[in-house]
């Protein structure tokens, strides 16, 4: 799992216990570890995206992915920290896929077309 920077730190403490009653419930059990990476992890460092964090979500059947970016932090060039794209494109995805559902009373954004 990639926690990521600040909110992303919070999803993830609020998601862990859903997977853990998950497990608990269907039998299945998932083996999870913290890795490190995003704009904070490089103002620490200098490097947003270590080379064994992208090795282990190489080799990971999935990614819980918190969230990554912090506005104070930049590249020297200015441009946000985002290893969030450069996994995406180092292992040839299309997308991060959010999970997402229509709630009851609430328009959908799409209900136009």
């Amino acid at each position: 799992m990639l926690p990521g920077d600040g909110i992303g730190l919070g999803v993830i403490d609020a998601t862990l216990p859903l997977l853990e009653r998950l497990q608990a419930n269907c039998g299945f059990e998932l083996r999870m570890k913290r890795w490190k990476a995003g704009a904070l992890h490089y103002r620490d460092t200098g490097d947003a995206l270590p080379e064994e964090t992208y090795a282990a979500s190489r080799d990971a059947d999935a990614i819980l992915f918190g969230a990554m970016g912090w506005p104070a932090v930049r590249y020297p060039d200015g441009t946000e920290i985002a290893p969030q794209v450069d996994l995406r494109v180092r292992l040839g995805l299309y997308a991060g896929v959010r999970p997402a559902r229509a709630i009851v009373g609430v328009p959908a954004l799409l209900s136009n077309l």
